[in-house]
């Protein structure tokens, strides 16, 4: 099997557990959404009738991942804590840590930077994609020749 056909089994694998009502998705699955579109060209209203979102969402978490933002992550937003801007904050110290706490830590700043060089990767590819797409809908050179001035 081709490993397109293995991402298409999966997408109906997922849809199949996701048949149940959730109100909303995980990351993963918005992930997966728009892999599955922009990848497999799966169409969005195959993936609207499959995981039960809306079309105009999916489109939503497309134009939000071209932009280069991470679709719907408002749980992990750290609060404006500048209440009085012109104030200069003050120097805390921090409480020196274990080594086992250091090493969580450092764990755990490796997992989110790993996600975030994934979602990197997956900006990239999609803004090729996008950039394909146009070249051939439209026949026009989009980017630029490497070299001298062309």
């Amino acid at each position: 099997m081709k490993n397109e056909d293995l991402d298409l089994l999966e997408l109906q694998e997922l849809a199949l557990k996701n048949k149940s009502i959730k109100r909303h998705k995980s990351l993963d699955e918005k992930l997966m959404i728009v892999k599955a579109h922009l990848l497999n060209h799966v169409s969005i209203s195959q993936l609207s009738a499959d995981f039960r979102v809306n079309r105009k969402t999916i489109r939503t978490w497309i134009s939000t991942f071209a932009d280069g933002k991470v679709p719907d992550r408002r749980s992990q937003r750290t609060p404006d804590n500048k209440l009085n801007p012109s104030s200069m904050p003050k120097k805390s110290q921090k409480p020196v840590e274990s080594e086992a706490e250091e090493l969580a830590r450092l764990r755990e700043e490796n997992k989110r930077l790993a996600e975030a060089l994934k979602m990197a990767e997956w900006m990239n590819h999609a803004k090729d994609v996008m950039i394909d797409e146009a070249e051939k809908t439209f026949n026009i050179p989009i980017r630029k020749k490497s070299g001298a001035k062309q």
